[in-house]
């Protein structure tokens, strides 16, 4: 129950205590005890915020939340192989983060408000409810505007009111990675909010379709307005082409001017005409030169394929048989050799007279085909004349054809474009389709009472966990023995327990434990003091020791009348002084508080009015003697501080073998501190839980700066039970393993 150890005879070793101790910040068991010492402050806080929350959650109003999936399908159906007007979604994360954005766009809320018709429903309008409390605090209220509102502009506002309204309740977001998109809206009405979440998804894929049909009407239009004006250009282009040839008498066939077509066929008749010519002519000097040899003429082409000297070379061949049979018969002089020789002669002058007309006709055909060419030739001269004059105009004609070839192919392109997107008008699909409709919600989606009341406990509990160690900071006043003996830097004499509660009928006052529980725990923390102050001086075991503390009600006089008690009933000549004399309670609690005043005291005795013997008052239960006070003084500084004082020390300690002194604290008079001086040991009361840090360490410093000889602390009050929550190792945490040692 004591600490006797003096400061450099106690072991060091680490605080497990004090709350200000930053070497032992994050000890855990220091974190440990502060949690147990506030469990009530915590489970306060838990308790409080936790009822508050709930009650709070029990009146809101429940939302339910409905929930519609939305799936952008990348796939695009081909039904023809043509370029849509309006293309499909790209599958990239960009576009699906766009339609998003789509559907949370005001368009689409203002579609959704005007087709439920929202604005009539006192949910959405604000207006259409009676105000309560709050908007009729609300200051724009008070100070509204006068100036009057037109009925469009008051419309709009209250149409842009529900809009906001409806949009803070509607969540679209994309789920994860995938194509998906969910769109979720919260009401009071779960089947409002399956009904509008259906609707914002309804009406999205049809905006889509809407939009893509818009898109091709459009381009339709537009491809037909370009058509008309195509067409007028392409007819415009054609007729000047055939204005242009007409005039200028380039009319043409498969593609080609008269001039061409007559120049193509003169070439090719002046080509084929020289050809025949050389021919001829190689044909014709060949038999001028059989001739000039005087070669036979007659193995010439046209000789041989002449019918006449064919029929003349054949009656040749007769003769000459003829004349072969009779040579064998008759002599050359025989008539009918000589008439056979003559027909010979004859058919000979006779072919030669053919092939010759026959050559002097290859002669004729030379001659004519040479005029011809000649003629070819000049008709050419003359064509190609004309057909110079007429390229520059020729050249105008191509350059007229090319643009209205190049107008007639640009209407083509766009005339099929036209028929490809008129065919687009019934293949038209959404880029996106409901994956799966809202149903109508079983349970609110908010408040959820389990997670508010599990969120209510955690954040209570760690705000509890919070105040506690707040508190503890805040806490300055000494819950452990080390702590004290840091904080003061004094050791530790003695822990007397708080035994106010064992305080009965039988028992008036703490001091009263001593006599009648000489084994209770009480009296024994007043022997272990005693001990500790004979120690304190062993060669010179002090016998005047001044008991004080730094505020009032830390239990200095309690203190003192024990240690006096304890000391008197251990058979010590004892003596209590009361120089307390602004307050004096020694007499008061000896008495019980019945009966008179003394008939003197320490200021009569002091001033010569009374002597010490008659002054003197015994304590009957223990035999103490005590000095009480029956009236203060004027001055008790000068009077505690005056020789008469130190005459008066001195003759008692002659008398008794311990004084004990119940001085004033420290902090308010400086009593004390002159009388500090005087005795041989000091000992200074801290009550446990109750003295501030900073008093009791300011008193300790006026008590030193007063040259005061401090044995130590006391330890007041210290509720057992409650320590252990307090410190670790301290003589206390291991109360309940010895208290079998106490009889209380």
């Amino acid at each position: 129950m004591s600490h006797t150890a003096s400061p450099a005879s106690r072991p060091a070793g680490p605080d497990f205590d004090g709350p200000g101790d930053q070497e032992q910040l994050f000890d855990v068991r220091h974190i440990f005890n502060v949690l147990r010492r506030r469990l009530s402050v915590i489970f306060g806080t838990m308790a409080v915020i936790t009822g508050i929350t709930l009650l709070v959650v029990f009146q809101l109003t429940p939302q339910f939340t409905a929930t519609s999936l939305v799936l952008i399908d990348p796939r695009e159906q081909q039904v023809v192989d043509i370029e849509a007007v309006m293309s499909g979604l790209p599958p990239d994360s960009a576009a699906i983060d766009s339609e998003v954005e789509v559907l949370r766009s005001r368009t689409l809320a203002a579609r959704v408000v005007d087709q439920l018709e929202l604005v009539a429903d006192p949910e959405f309008n604000s207006a259409l409810t009676e105000p309560g409390l709050l908007a009729a605090l609300d200051p724009r209220r008070w100070f509204g505007s006068d100036q009057p509102v037109e009925e469009a502009t008051r419309d709009q506002r209250e149409t842009n009111r529900v809009i906001d309204a409806f949009q803070d309740r509607l969540s679209v977001g994309r789920r994860g990675l995938t194509y998906v998109i969910s769109i979720s809206f919260r009401s009071p009405d779960a089947r409002k909010a399956a009904l509008i979440a259906n609707t914002v998804a309804d009406l999205y894929v049809l905006e889509q379709l809407e939009a893509k049909y818009e898109a091709t009407r459009r381009a339709n239009e537009w491809l037909n307005d370009r058509l008309s004006e195509l067409r007028a250009e392409v007819r415009a282009a054609e007729e000047a082409v055939e204005i242009f040839r007409t005039e200028n008498n380039l009319v043409s066939a498969s593609g080609l001017t008269v001039n061409e077509q007559q120049l193509a066929e003169l070439n090719g008749q002046l080509i084929l005409a020289r050809a025949d010519l050389a021919e001829r002519e190689a044909k014709f000097n060949r038999y001028r030169e059989l001739r000039r040899t005087g070669t036979g003429a007659d193995t010439l082409a046209d000789v041989l394929q002449s019918p006449v000297i064919a029929q003349l070379r054949q009656q040749e061949a007769e003769v000459t048989r003829r004349l072969a049979e009779l040579s064998s018969r008759y002599g050359d002089r025989h008539p009918e050799m000589i008439k056979v020789r003559a027909e010979r002669r004859d058919l000979a002058v006779a072919i030669d007279r053919e092939v010759s007309r026959t050559v002097a006709n290859v002669e004729n055909e030379v001659a004519v085909t040479r005029t011809r060419v000649a003629s070819l030739e000049k008709s050419l001269r003359e064509l190609e004349g004309r057909s110079g004059e007429g390229g520059l105009k020729e050249v105008k004609l191509r350059e007229l054809e090319s643009d209205a070839q190049a107008v007639s192919s640009l209407y083509e392109s766009f005339l099929e474009r036209f028929r490809q997107t008129s065919e687009q008008t019934d293949l038209q699909e959404a880029d996106a389709r409901i994956l799966s409709q809202a149903t109508v919600p079983t349970s609110p989606s908010f408040p959820r009472k389990g997670l508010f009341l599990v969120l209510a406990l955690f954040a209570s509990g760690g705000l509890g966990v919070a105040l506690a160690f707040l508190l503890e900071h805040l806490d300055d006043a000494f819950s452990s023995v080390s702590q004290l003996e840091k904080g003061l830097g004094l050791p530790h004499l003695a822990s007397v327990p708080d035994v106010a509660a064992d305080v009965g009928s039988a028992i008036a006052a703490p001091f009263d434990i001593i006599l009648k529980r000489p084994l209770s725990a009480y009296t024994e923390s007043f022997r272990a003091l005693r001990s500790a102050i004979a120690l304190s001086n062993v060669d010179q075991p002090p016998r005047v020791v001044l008991v004080t503390s730094a505020l009032p009600a830390d239990g200095k006089t309690t203190t003192a009348i024990s240690l006096a008690r304890a000391s008197a009933s251990a058979g010590v000549r004892t003596v209590l002084l009361d120089c307390d004399l602004r307050r004096p309670n020694v007499h008061k609690n000896l008495k019980g508080g019945s009966g008179t005043g003394p008939a003197a005291g320490i200021v009569e005795v002091l001033a010569g009015q009374a002597e010490l013997d008659d002054a003197l008052i015994t304590d009957e239960p223990s035999g103490l003697s005590y000095l009480p006070v029956k009236a203060g003084a004027a001055n008790p500084p000068d009077l505690l501080g005056s020789k008469h004082m130190e005459n008066l020390l001195a003759s008692l300690r002659e008398t008794f073998d311990m004084v004990v002194i119940d001085s004033a604290p420290v902090l308010p008079v400086v009593d004390s501190r002159v009388l500090s001086r005087r005795v041989d040991k000091t000992l200074f009361v801290v009550r446990w839980r109750n003295t501030p840090r900073d008093a009791a360490g300011n008193a300790i410093k006026d008590l030193t700066e007063a040259g005061a000889d401090i044995a130590g602390v006391v330890f007041e009050r210290l509720d057992l039970k409650k320590q252990k929550k307090y410190t670790y190792g301290d003589s206390g945490y291991y109360y309940g393993r010895y208290s079998k040692y106490y009889v209380n």
